[in-house]
């Protein structure tokens, strides 16, 4: 089931499956935001520490949920004590059917799917925006507020594999967002390291073909490109595959290159990206804290 058009204002939807219905709701969200990863130096031979660059380490998120004994198709509590009870268990199963799923669904990340209907457009506020996590229950519930056969409000801690939530349509399918050499803010509030740089040697010939982020510092070379060849280079997977060599991972070269990152994209920034092959071509989505 989709998100609810008659429930909440802002809304969760799991697998697929609304978490705003009047059968069940995720009604609170507490967020920990992730530490940062890494330490500072501190030098044999000077004065004080030197900063260095820190890694997200992991979130998580205290889900408040209910679950009731209204019916799907009215809304209300089906007529009869017996009725009233088995939708009640009929919809606690559906619940807890997605909230301990334990294997991965094609394309997925981790077992849940998590799907933010959220309002960020403060010109049109009726717009919905959507972001998309992957993720998982950590630790144990225990269901303290429960009325047999009725109903029952409880918390679920989940925890995501990955600090940072991505653009997404209205089920969750990640908006990819196209950039070229030259300079571009490419939008989003976090770090962005998971892309396809793409590059073609459109103007014939290249030697030593490299994809250059010049306000990141991230350099990522291929070696040589025939003339009219492309080699995707995919930073999330770290492989990259050519137009007529097939896997050519064992050629991608970082020298020069100053993040740990195969390369990076800093938020709402201008970003500088340059190339000496004949074309250069970012694929990512816009990632938010």
């Amino acid at each position: 089931m989709p998100f609810n058009a008659n429930g909440y204002v802002e809304a969760y939807m799991v697998n697929g499956q609304s978490m705003d219905t009047s059968q069940f709701a995720i009604e609170t969200v507490q967020q920990s935001l992730p530490v940062m990863r890494g330490d500072n130096v501190i030098p044999a031979m000077d004065h004080g520490i030197r900063w260095r660059s820190k890694r997200l380490g992991a979130r998580s998120e205290n889900w408040g949920l209910w679950i009731c004994d209204n019916a799907v198709a009215t809304g209300l509590p089906p007529s009869g004590a017996e009725a009233q009870r088995a939708q009640f268990h009929a919809n606690w199963d559906t619940v807890m059917e997605i909230l301990f799923t334990t294997h991965l669904a094609t394309g997925y990340e981790a077992p849940l799917q998590v799907v933010r209907k959220m309002k960020k457009d403060t010109s049109t506020p009726s717009n919905a925006s959507y972001l998309v996590n992957y993720g998982e229950v950590i630790g144990g519930v225990s269901v303290d507020d429960y009325k047999p056969f009725s109903w029952a409000r409880f918390n679920v801690n989940v925890g995501y594999m990955d600090p940072r939530w991505y653009e997404c349509n209205s089920t969750g399918v990640k908006t990819d967002t196209v950039i070229n050499a030259g300079t571009t803010d490419p939008g989003g509030t976090a770090l962005m390291t998971k892309m396809t740089v793409r590059l073609t040697a459109s103007s014939g010939a290249v030697t030593g073909a490299y994809a250059e982020n010049q306000t990141t510092g991230s350099k990522i070379g291929i070696g040589n490109l025939a003339s009219g060849e492309y080699v995707d280079i995919n930073t999330s997977t770290f492989v990259a595959t050519s137009s007529t060599n097939g896997d050519v991972t064992g050629k991608v070269d970082r020298t020069d290159s100053t993040t740990t990152d195969w390369f990076q994209l800093r938020p709402n920034v201008n970003n500088t990206l340059a190339t000496n092959a004949g074309t250069l071509t970012v694929t990512y989505t816009k990632a938010f804290m």
